[in-house]
């Protein structure tokens, strides 16, 4: 092998190798960002337990190793406590449960979830709007406003100002009705309890020993993609040529390419006008011819 196949050999086989590393970090650094890595993006279930109207709201956050069999006893313990179903999903790597529950069932049921998996965050809240809010006084004053409401509704051409008194009234009673709902709604809590597959606790040696694993996996796709490309273009070459496509000659499938004939052409260019081969000088002699001025010797008179 000559040095100029040495070092196309070398350039190559560098060129694999800074691939392989690419294509490992690049993997790597997907892998920590994947949502399969024990990260949910949650938020949307949270805002919907948070924009439900309750007097006592609880949420667990709950973590296992084996995200299959927590959600299977947690649906089992759902269907065991729940008073109303609101939502259950299970996804690839989550499962998040809205639901609500008896309050004197709360203790009974926070003991059963240390059963599915680890209780991380655990927040209990109480609607504060509705602490000092009294069931009895909210239905007279419902009362109040649907008479005056039935008032404004006999008057056949009303004013702008009553019509303005209908609308505030109107307003008054959709939320008076909605503080009634959440008032009978005082002896449950709304639950909202996520699951999410335990971490894997990985060092800094358990992450190169898996890079490199990886590394010497993509080399080896790699080098393996580069010899099919070599003989796959090679056998393409080969095909063009017994379909007739000029420039491309059989025997020079693989090797140098003559684009149209050129180094033929060349080589006659060259060879007529002397270029690239040895001249054979030629010598050529002179005579002196006689002066015509002078006059001729015709001898003795």
């Amino acid at each position: 092998m000559d040095k100029k196949a040495k070092k196309r050999v070398r350039g190559v086989a560098i060129f694999l190798v800074f691939l392989a590393m690419a294509i490992t970090i690049g993997v790597e650094y997907k892998s920590d960002r994947s949502p399969d890595n024990g990260k949910a993006d949650l938020k949307s279930y949270q805002t919907e337990f948070k924009n439900h109207r309750w007097l006592y709201k609880a949420s667990f956050e709950l973590s296992s190793a084996s995200l299959e069999d927590a959600v299977l006893k947690m649906n089992k313990l759902v269907d065991k406590f729940q008073q109303q179903h609101i939502k259950r999903v299970k996804g690839p790597n989550h499962g998040v449960y809205i639901f609500s529950l008896d309050n004197t069932k709360v203790s009974s049921f926070k003991k059963s979830l240390a059963e599915v998996g680890n209780i991380g965050t655990q927040i209990e809240t109480v609607d504060t709007s509705l602490v000092n809010t009294n069931y009895e006084n909210e239905t007279a004053n419902l009362s109040s406003y649907e008479k005056e409401f039935q008032e404004l509704e006999k008057i056949r051409v009303p004013s702008d100002v009553e019509r303005r008194s209908k609308e505030a009234l109107r307003a008054k009673i959709k939320l008076t009705l909605q503080k009634l709902d959440d008032l009978r709604r005082g002896d449950s809590y709304l639950v909202y309890v996520s699951i999410l597959p335990t971490p894997k606790n990985s060092n800094m040696m358990t992450t190169i020993r898996r890079m490199v694993v990886n590394f010497l996996k993509y080399l080896v796709f790699c080098f393996v993609g580069l010899v099919l490309v070599y003989f796959g273009t090679r056998l393409l070459m080969f095909l063009l040529a017994m379909m007739g496509v000029k420039g491309l000659g059989m025997s020079g499938v693989g090797g140098a390419y003559q684009y149209g004939g050129y180094s033929g052409y060349a080589s006659k260019y060259y060879s007529r006008y002397g270029y690239g081969r040895s001249r054979r000088k030629t010598k050529r002699i002179y005579k002196e011819k006689e002066s015509s001025s002078e006059p001729k010797d015709n001898g003795p008179e």
